[in-house]
């Protein structure tokens, strides 16, 4: 009994040896698919409070969750003799951005997850931590491109190198500025009317309709400005409003100056109740002169009535 267990022993260490010789003697490929051992990685983004939701534009840096899960291929009776070998020892995981949009910028927090050589699969949670200019598109498609690498380890555990994309959107960013081309103050008679337009340009990153409303005319003033208007998508698109003020025209001598003020609402064009913070322009007008309201169709019947008169009086004669 004791000759025969030496004997199989004996076999086993030379079956070894063998194959060890063997592999050191093949390419590194071949030895890969004799033992069919090898690393792999799987990595998508985490839906979770702060991982899918859209990152808004010019705020802060938002960090986008990834589940990442390592393990071991194993298969062929080769596999087991190396598999017992290489279990439990440590293995990196190297992380990379190799792809991004031109519009955000895009880190690692931690590049390098430490694993374990086994067939368990074994999961970890990381980060990528993203940045979004005010020119990404509103709500269309962003991704970056993560390398996972894991290093071959001997001869028999082949490496791995992958190329994943992670999925995220840019929140509308809601920015408009406003301008008076023509100033924003004005002087006329209390017959007549002042027109303002207002140039707005889109300074966000989606199609935009502002709205526009007067908070403020004083007493017997009229003020009336256009409703809304649309901008393109293109940041620097510009559309023009206009306000147009009437002041009272009361008998008498004018001289007083008052001041208008219009509130202008920016939403995207495409779902109106996604609005931005509204910003405001005053404009001051000085109505200064004399009005003779109500005057003139009385003149108008005195002059035809005037006319009549001499017509009859050229009739006597």
């Amino acid at each position: 009994m004791t000759k025969g267990f030496r004997t199989i022993k004996v076999s086993i260490v030379m079956g070894i040896l063998l194959v060890s010789l063997f592999a050191a003697f093949i390419p590194t490929s071949s030895a890969r698919n004799i033992g069919n051992l090898s690393s792999y990685v799987n990595m998508m983004g985490a839906e979770n409070e702060s991982g899918l939701k859209p990152i808004v534009p010019r705020g802060n840096s938002a960090e986008l969750k990834i589940d990442v899960i390592y393990g071991v291929t194993a298969g062929g009776i080769l596999s087991k003799v190396p598999l017992i070998w290489l279990n439990g020892r440590q293995i990196n995981i190297k992380l990379s951005i190799v792809e991004k949009p031109d519009w955000c910028t895009a880190t690692l927090p931690t590049d390098t997850l430490t694993a374990k050589i086994s067939t368990d699969v074994q999961p970890f949670t990381t980060t990528v931590t993203l940045r979004v200019d005010e020119n990404a598109p509103a709500y269309g498609a962003g991704y970056v491109k993560i390398k996972a690498e894991v290093p071959q380890v001997g001869l028999f555990l082949a490496g791995f190198n992958q190329v994943f994309n992670i999925d995220f959107t840019a929140e509308y960013l809601p920015m408009i500025s406003a301008t008076m081309p023509e100033g924003n103050s004005k002087t006329i008679g209390p017959l007549d009317t002042a027109s303002f337009p207002i140039e707005i340009e889109n300074m966000g990153n989606a199609r935009t309709t502002v709205t526009f409303k007067v908070d403020y005319a004083p007493k017997d003033w009229i003020a009336v400005v256009t409703d809304e208007i649309t901008l393109d998508e293109s940041q620097g698109s510009t559309g023009t409003a206009y306000l147009t003020i009437k002041p009272p025209k009361g008998f008498g001598y004018h001289n007083e100056a008052q001041s208008i003020t219009v509130t202008m609402t920016p939403a995207r064009a495409e779902d109106l109740r996604n609005v931005g913070e509204s910003k405001t322009v005053t404009v001051i007008v000085e109505s200064r002169g004399f009005s003779t309201p109500g005057f003139e169709p009385l003149l108008f019947i005195g002059a035809l009535f005037a006319v009549v008169l001499l017509l009859k009086l050229k009739r006597k004669r």
